[in-house]
């Protein structure tokens, strides 16, 4: 039963410009894991499904303009990540290759492959590199998507503390729930994903 102290507002929809076609120095910000039911049998029964982990990775832009206004704080996101390693003789590396070879600013190695965990992806929190974005369309909405990653040949000026908290993306919850039930079922910790 919810409270009677629950208060319902009216807000309107928050839409962002698409951030314009460019490389950008960013700042992995956080990675979550979302368990969904794969491609194959997302249109069958429940009891039919079957199940993998992906992760969501969110970036935070450290530079770059748009018409004179700075985009440092603004977001990007990378969902839909597989939690496998992979080279296609078509595409090459995966996403997840692509995306931990630029924040480590080399190749992985295999001994790298074989430790890769939830503890090793959360180290690289924090990590700067470059992403090149690409403009969309779906419908009549407008996405800005990565479609490169790059190592960060320097360094900028590490996110703030408030530009942090300002970037992280706040879960829809009432304000008075207690903490312990802030997590959905299908969200989990990176702890103890195993590649």
């Amino acid at each position: 039963m919810l409270s009677s102290e629950l208060k319902v507002e009216k807000k309107e929809a928050m839409e962002y410009e698409p951030l314009p076609e460019d490389i950008y120095q960013v700042e992995l910000l956080d990675i979550k894991s979302q368990v969904i039911p794969t491609f194959d049998t997302k249109n069958k029964p429940d009891e039919e499904k079957e199940y993998e982990t992906i992760l969501n990775y969110q970036f935070v832009l450290l530079d770059g303009e748009d018409d004179g206004k700075s985009l440092r704080g603004r977001n990007i996101f990378e969902n839909f990540v597989p939690t496998y390693l992979y080279i296609s003789s078509k595409n090459g590396k995966n996403k997840l290759y692509k995306i931990v070879e630029a924040l480590l600013g080399r190749e992985l190695s295999p001994e790298d492959e074989a430790k890769m965990d939830g503890d090793f992806l959360n180290a690289l929190v924090g990590k700067q590199l470059r992403v090149g974005t690409k403009i969309t369309q779906k419908g009549d909405k407008t996405y800005s998507n990565i479609d490169k990653y790059l190592k960060a040949n320097t360094q900028l000026p590490q996110l703030t503390d408030e530009e942090k908290e300002k970037a992280t993306v706040k879960d829809k919850e009432v304000e008075d729930a207690p903490k312990e039930n802030k997590s959905t079922p299908i969200e989990e910790d990176l702890d103890g994903i195993n590649f």
